[in-house]
């Protein structure tokens, strides 16, 4: 068993960097309660190191059982400065409802809504996550009204703001 666990932790610790730094967000209207829900898919080590570069001293290890006890406090701010959501005129209160590091040990996979909100008219996305630390980075938004997908956003460093008119 010990020999099993150092060569998990070997083929865990060996994993390649990867060269393109991309985030998936799915920001989905459900009509039936009125909510927003938003799924987030970025890669843990660019945020921490993004979120580093942004004053964040301490060592987060997001999504693990040593998180950092403040690490949810940190998140929640990032996001709130980073990622906003304009819904027919007024930014959306996204709520962090939760997160978890995916099973790759790589991705970390982050859950936001917004109670009480009407069917989208107009959608501004400003979206500036990871663009600190990489300036390549590209922040990709999908916009569902319902189970339709309305538009698809490609945001970077130079561009962190788009919109959708439901029509």
């Amino acid at each position: 068993m010990p020999y099993l666990l150092t060569l998990l932790l070997t083929l865990v610790a060996a994993a390649p960097q990867h060269d393109y730094h991309i985030s998936k967000t799915n920001l989905r209207y459900v009509a039936d309660r009125q909510q927003v829900q938003v799924e987030m898919h970025l890669f843990v080590e660019d945020l921490e190191k993004d979120m580093a570069t942004l004053g964040v001293t301490e060592t987060l290890e997001l999504g693990t059982k040593i998180q950092h006890p403040e690490a949810e406090r940190y998140l929640k701010n990032y996001l709130d400065q980073h990622f906003r959501v304009g819904w027919n005129g007024d930014w959306l209160p996204l709520e962090l409802i939760g997160y978890e590091l995916a099973d790759d040990l790589h991705g970390f996979w982050v859950y936001l809504a917004a109670e009480d909100t009407p069917p989208p008219t107009k959608v501004t996305v400003n979206c500036s996550l990871l663009t600190e630390t990489y300036p390549d980075q590209k922040n990709i938004v999908k916009i569902f009204n319902g189970e339709k997908r309305g538009a698809t956003l490609l945001l970077s460093r130079e561009r962190t703001t788009g919109n959708y008119s439901a029509k």
